[in-house]
């Protein structure tokens, strides 16, 4: 008797066991309620346990969990104990020590410090998987009407996998080594591993995106990632970026404070040169630039790139509740244009709208 028929046959509290047990083995994890819900409800419909496995052995979340496995955790110096000159080390506890680079000499030090130890190569920097978090960025590229993407920092091509199954004609960037190696396979042909600045693209894009990457960039060359972007993009093109901005901003508010006296003191003059590090003296999340949000704008202003206000309160009305159950970080966020740019703003903002109220999942505003 297939082993399928006999689960449908089983109580639920049986199949809720099983469910449980290849959730643990296989994603290393308890289930939460809705996964263990639908995985019952499979049982009970007549699956078997293989069918069962193997949907589990298909998810995005089982496939970064066995490359993780595939690719061991990079061993990194202690800076601290390499340059503690470098350091404002903690004298109480619960201080972060801070990086202080005296001089544009300090900073390539620790752009060249990321780069040798390939620090990018590391899965906990990125998540692979293809969760809410993605499918929400891929569906706001294609309310911006994309045709075509850039997505500078791609990583494994989480997103890029979502845009080309969207039919969207997608080319991502990165340098990871690992994130080149495993990427998604519908996309691994289009991802080019590199540097922005040392690669020769002869074509542009509807959309450029940028998330979590532009803060990772020695501020010392920043100006030239944005020229070099901006080259790319096409004259009604956006790009759509996330950063870390500190301060209020007259759109997304304040998504953090400036912390540090330092900070506070330049304000939005210039990014700041005291940098939060981990205990071994590595910046943050690999973050080199830390700055406000009037800052960023008026450094992408310096370019032509203005933002489309209307077009981010769209996405900001509905996403609140997304950002305000889990993703804070995403608030700060930019989508800019050319001057030029001749597209609707109000035809954009009811097309992210609409991309953004299909999708499954998404938290909606308590009424």
């Amino acid at each position: 008797m297939p082993i399928g028929f006999l689960l449908h046959r089983q109580p639920t509290a049986a199949a809720e066991a099983i469910a449980t047990a290849l959730y643990r083995s296989l994603l290393g994890r308890e289930p939460d309620r809705a996964g263990l819900e639908g995985k019952v409800a499979l049982l009970q419909s007549g699956w078997t346990l293989d069918q069962l496995i193997e949907n589990f052995m298909e998810s995005p979340e089982f496939r970064a969990r066995m490359i993780r496995t595939l690719v061991p955790r990079a061993e990194l110096p202690d800076l601290t104990r390499m340059m503690p000159e470098k350091y404002q080390l903690p004298s109480k506890p619960g201080e972060r020590p801070l990086y202080v680079p005296q001089s544009d000499h300090d900073i390539t030090l620790m752009d060249s410090l990321i780069r040798k130890h390939r620090y990018y190569d590391r899965f906990s920097v990125w998540s692979p998987v293809i969760e809410l978090d993605k499918e929400i960025i891929a569906a706001i590229v294609r309310g911006l009407g994309a045709r075509s993407c850039f997505e500078l920092g791609c990583f494994t091509g989480s997103v890029l996998s979502l845009l080309a199954q969207a039919g969207i004609d997608v080319v991502g960037m990165d340098v990871s080594h690992s994130a080149f190696a495993f990427a998604y396979p519908n996309i691994r042909d289009s991802i080019v591993f590199g540097d922005l600045l040392a690669v020769d693209i002869h074509r542009r894009f509807d959309v450029v995106l940028c998330m979590d990457v532009l803060e990772h960039i020695s501020p010392l060359h920043l100006d030239e990632y944005i020229a070099k972007l901006g080259s790319i993009l096409e004259d009604d093109g956006y790009i759509y970026l996330n950063s870390p901005m500190f301060g209020r901003d007259p759109v997304f508010g304040i998504t953090a404070e400036p912390d540090l006296a330092s900070w506070r003191a330049i304000g939005d003059a210039s990014y700041w040169r005291h940098w939060p590090c981990d205990v071994m003296g590595w910046p943050e999340h690999g973050h080199l630039i830390w700055a406000s949000a009037n800052w960023w704008h008026n450094k992408f202003a310096a370019h032509g790139l203005e933002r489309d206000v209307a077009i981010e309160q769209a996405i900001h009305r509905r996403l609140d509740t997304f950002f305000d159950q889990g993703a804070p970080g995403r608030r700060s966020l930019f989508v800019l244009r050319k001057p030029t740019a001749r597209k609707s703003t109000a035809k954009v903002v009811v097309a992210v709208d609409a991309a953004l109220a299909s999708l499954p999942g998404l938290p909606r505003k308590a009424r």
